[in-house]
């Protein structure tokens, strides 16, 4: 074998090393992406049934998450992630099957994880020592015939819990599991299964009234096809940047780079200009995680200014200025004024960069409350436009 593969031309080198690249790294994704799910699912399955057997659970009562969270001790089990677990298992209880399938497979210590399971008499699939190939998903449910969607003896239609399993990434379901009625998180789950849609094409499908469009549509099925069209697709390196996965792994979100070159760069350097320009600037935070609602959002540099008493937030886009963004940058000023800003704090700046193709738009965006007083010190005290302006054009042009 080795031979042949010796003999090829040069093309036939890089076919081989490409495939199996390509192989191994998507066996990676897999991998991983079922490791985290596994485990979200048998995390939200230990704390419902403490909830409901637990011998001093009255004694925690609605604390328990937070109790849970603190006592845990990880960044990976936040209340946050804890309370999406919980919610995750109790949405999707019939996920048992591929996740102990899924065990089964696996070899070394899941074999303590299957053990701890079978103690706890909830498992007919590990009960029934039946071999993996032989167990049947349900004798009495339909499934559809592409294979993703099923309906169940009640007459609900729910996604294949197995091609839920293998398809989806706890990303995509974090974004499913906040969607209240049934029938509309199962559309979206079948639907992005289907696609595959990658988590922001999710995201956005949602935020667009899919669902609700296509039931409208007189034609869903022309709609569908749209939509499939110019769906993006799930990549390796976009599934690497969930924060599950980070914190899954014991990374942070400064082991990845997740702008674009020429953003981050800017922000590499930003930094660092506008600490050498003293005027009362201390960096705080870069790429600081906000969670609002269901939805993480990081914010490119976060800044205290000592003289003038309040947060700056600095946020920098390698495009031209977009209404979108200056949205963005008031979400996050009302959010620092929210949880961050203490009583005798003045309101949150936030400062806006935007370039693209050597135009430069440089703009401050100033806290609707602030006092007259205020305003004319910040002027004084924050870098001027100028300034600003020349720091762009050096570092497009670089």
């Amino acid at each position: 074998m080795g031979k042949d593969i010796i003999k090829g031309d040069f093309e036939s080198l890089v076919n081989n090393i490409q495939s199996t690249s390509n192989a191994l790294l998507e066996d990676a994704r897999l991998v991983i992406n079922r490791n985290v799910t596994a485990r979200a699912w048998l995390t939200g399955f230990y704390i419902v049934e403490y909830e409901q057997q637990g011998n001093d659970r009255a004694k925690y009562g609605e604390g328990l998450l937070k109790r849970l969270s603190e006592r845990l001790n990880d960044k990976s089990f936040s209340l946050a992630s804890l309370k999406s677990f919980r919610q995750f298992y109790l949405y999707y209880p019939q996920l048992a099957e591929p996740v102990v399938r899924y065990l089964f497979a696996k070899s070394g210590k899941s074999q303590s994880v299957i053990s701890l399971l079978q103690s706890s008499g909830n498992f007919d699939v590990i009960k029934s020592q039946s071999p993996i190939s032989q167990l049947p998903l349900h004798k009495s449910d339909t499934v559809s015939g592409d294979g993703f969607a099923m309906m169940t003896t009640e007459g609900e239609v729910i996604p294949v819990p197995q091609m839920l399993f293998n398809r989806l990434s706890f990303t995509h379901i974090s974004k499913l599991i906040h969607i209240g009625d049934p029938m509309k998180r199962a559309f979206y789950a079948i639907e992005a299964m289907r696609g595959p849609w990658s988590v922001r094409e999710l995201q956005r499908q949602i935020d667009s009234n899919y669902y609700e469009r296509s039931g409208w549509s007189k034609k869903p099925e022309l709609l569908a096809s749209k939509v499939s069209e110019r769906a993006e697709r799930p990549t390796f390196r976009e599934e690497l940047k969930s924060h599950y996965i980070f914190e899954f792994l014991g990374l942070s979100a400064k082991n990845v780079i997740e702008e674009d070159e020429l953003e981050q760069a800017l922000i590499d350097h930003l930094e660092e200009f506008m600490l050498e320009l003293g005027m009362g600037f201390c960096l705080e935070a870069r790429q600081k995680k906000l969670l609002i609602d269901d939805r993480y959002f990081k914010v490119d540099l976060v800044f205290y200014h000592r003289i003038l008493k309040c947060h700056c937030i600095v946020e920098l886009k390698a495009h031209r200025l977009d209404y979108a963004d200056t949205a963005q940058l008031n979400m996050y000023l009302e959010y620092y004024r929210r949880h961050y800003m203490r009583p005798d704090d003045n309101p949150p700046i936030g400062l806006l960069l935007c370039t693209e193709y050597g135009q430069e738009m440089v703009e401050y965006v100033v806290p609707n409350t602030d006092p007259h007083l205020f305003v004319a010190q910040y002027e004084l005290q924050l870098p001027s436009k100028e300034k600003m302006k020349d720091f762009l054009m050096r570092e497009n042009r670089g």
